[in-house]
């Protein structure tokens, strides 16, 4: 969620600023996205491939979300 209100405020920002707003905002989502898999498998000895289904699933469920509300925003200006 807090991606997306980071995204969608970057839309008022003019061309580059846009561009590197949104460029830091998916880069450091991955960095926190790639400890908390890290600390999940290795720390809590989850089962790996059950895990990593179960992850993608909901990552590209919530990537879906996310790209329909910034889409339902940029209709609405």
């Amino acid at each position: 969620m807090t991606g997306s209100l980071i995204i969608s405020g970057a839309f008022k920002k003019p061309g580059i600023s846009f561009f590197n707003t949104v460029l830091l905002s998916m880069v450091v989502r991955m960095l926190i996205t790639t400890a908390l898999v890290f600390l999940m498998v290795y720390v809590l000895k989850l089962d790996k491939i059950g895990f990593a289904v179960i992850f993608f699933f909901f990552y590209f469920l919530f990537l879906i979300f996310e790209i329909n509300f910034l889409s339902a925003n940029i209709n609405k200006k």
